[in-house]
């Protein structure tokens, strides 16, 4: 929760939201270091999400064990995304555009910059032979996702500006495994179906006719997840 208001804090006042939210995982690490209860080792970890980084959003995740081989996993993500940084592939990738109902219009959209913030649920059952309290091997579960973007773009060959708010959702299932290294760090990688759904603050329906590679894409949609973390 104070993760996620920070976050906040850091888009209210304009602050370089990518450096701040490195700066916030690097003291999440540390106090999880040193924060370390031993005879719960195992029980916990806290997670960076790889996949998301090269998109340009942030995910720190935390997973807790809530009975034995079952856990919820919360991430909260923050994204500062620009076809100048390292999201330039990613949203170089998209198709933006934007209708003009009133002129019976679009446009093609170019030089986006998506600032936003995100949670995602997961609650996963470990599939060891016997219970187990620690978050390793493989796993099904549920997830839940709700994101809300604020894109600013040029439409394109002219110097006229776009803003737009968009919302996502998503609820699907997931297939991971979960490996421990030496006690300390956890590698985690999943992939998972589901729906997706999409839509444009300033619109009444939800998108359509977008293909599924596309930030802003409505439909079924295989999502997945690479995940480096320490364990607690």
């Amino acid at each position: 929760m104070l993760f996620l208001v920070l976050v906040l804090l850091l888009v209210s006042y304009n602050i370089d939201l990518m450096r701040g939210l490195i700066f916030l995982i690097f003291l999440s690490a540390v106090f999880t270091v040193f924060g370390q209860d031993v005879s719960n080792h195992g029980t916990k970890n806290i997670k960076l999400d790889l996949f998301r980084a090269a998109q340009g959003t942030i995910q720190l995740t935390h997973e807790h064990l809530i009975s034995p081989n079952y856990s919820i996993n919360i991430g909260l993500m923050g994204t500062y995304a620009s076809t100048r940084g390292l999201a330039k592939p990613y949203l170089n990738a998209q198709e933006f555009t934007y209708k003009d109902v009133s002129a019976n219009k679009t446009y093609t959209l170019a030089n986006v910059e998506a600032l936003g913030y995100g949670i995602n649920i997961q609650v996963r059952k470990y599939l060891a032979k016997f219970p187990s309290k620690q978050l390793k091997g493989f796993y099904i579960g549920s997830e839940l996702f709700y994101r809300r973007l604020n894109l600013t773009s040029m439409v394109e060959n002219e110097t006229k500006e776009i803003k737009r708010n968009l919302n996502l959702g998503y609820m699907g299932y997931v297939l991971g495994y979960q490996k421990i290294v030496r006690d300390i760090i956890c590698l985690d990688t999943y992939i998972g179906g589901g729906f997706f759904l999409s839509k444009y603050a300033d619109e009444q329906q939800f998108t359509h006719y977008r293909n599924n590679y596309q930030i802003d894409f409505t439909g079924m949609y295989i999502n997945m997840g690479v995940l480096v973390g320490i364990v607690r």
